[in-house]
């Protein structure tokens, strides 16, 4: 068999590519339709997440890696040690959380970190960890509802696909952001953490109200590289694109195995499953 394994992004652009997809898309580009199924592609989600920084009170990370030589001697202790700073998730403390009243299965993963870089830069180019101590609190909605697409651009397998992702497109998921929002302004709030913040840096969610929140994650989210079910099981060849056991509907021996299967996106981190 041909098995495909080009993750989320590159394995619906490979089926499409060799006429495995909405027929009308493929022969916009001229390639010749083998399967005519419109769910190659479709059904695209992913988890985004922001970050809310804070000078701290006490040192963090910040002061062991800002410096370049600090940095040196980090690489240099971590190669002859296996400890330091480098030797650390990148993420101290994190957790799955219920914020939504009433619900009854976690929809929040937290991520809190003693370190920041370029803090409240959303168009930072590079990674520069900040000269003041301090640290970050992110939030990430776990169980978006929202679905888009990813779609050959061209015939040439060289040009990249062009990836719709459709964030926040439903009413369910604007919902998600203001509860994880103010969930994390309650725990800016408790007094463990007021004894540790100098001040905000960048975008303050303590002074935001539900639509700045709102707006404010739409302008700085970013994705946590969870992308999924844009080649998705399922029996039914009329919205799935491979069956339960992995194989293209339409196609023999031919399968496809990565997290592009997934029906749809799991509540944590995709790389266990």
């Amino acid at each position: 068999e041909v098995i495909l394994c080009g993750g989320a992004v590159n394995s619906p652009q490979v089926l499409q590519l060799s006429g495995v997809g909405p027929a009308r898309l493929l022969s916009k580009f001229g390639v010749p339709v083998v399967v005519d199924n419109p769910a190659v592609g479709g059904n695209l989600q992913d988890h985004l997440a922001v970050s809310y920084y804070y000078e701290a009170t006490q040192s963090t990370l910040n002061n062991e890696l800002h410096a370049p030589l600090k940095q040196l001697l980090a690489g240099v202790r971590y190669i002859l040690t296996r400890s330091g700073p480098l030797a650390l998730s990148v993420n101290q403390f994190g957790g799955f959380v219920r914020a939504r009243p009433g619900g009854t299965r976690p929809d929040q993963q937290l991520y809190f970190s003693p370190v920041t870089y370029g803090a409240g830069d959303a168009s930072r180019k590079r990674i520069q960890v900040d000269a003041f101590p301090g640290f970050l609190l992110c939030f990430q909605p776990s169980r978006p509802t929202s679905r888009g697409r990813i779609d050959i651009a061209s015939a040439d397998y060289r040009e990249p696909p062009a990836i719709a992702p459709n964030y926040l497109s439903t009413d369910e998921d604007i919902a998600d952001v203001v509860l994880g929002g103010q969930l994390i302004q309650r725990i800016a709030r408790t007094r463990a953490l007021r004894s540790l913040i100098v001040k905000p840096v960048g975008p303050d969610i303590g002074q935001m109200d539900d639509a700045a929140m709102v707006a404010d994650f739409r302008e700085r989210c970013a994705t946590v590289y969870h992308p999924v079910s844009t080649c998705r099981m399922g029996p039914d060849p009329a919205n799935a694109v491979v069956d339960p056991n992995l194989r293209v509907h339409g196609i023999e021996r031919l399968r496809v195995i990565d997290a592009s299967v997934f029906p749809s996106v799991t509540s944590g981190n995709t790389n266990a499953p």
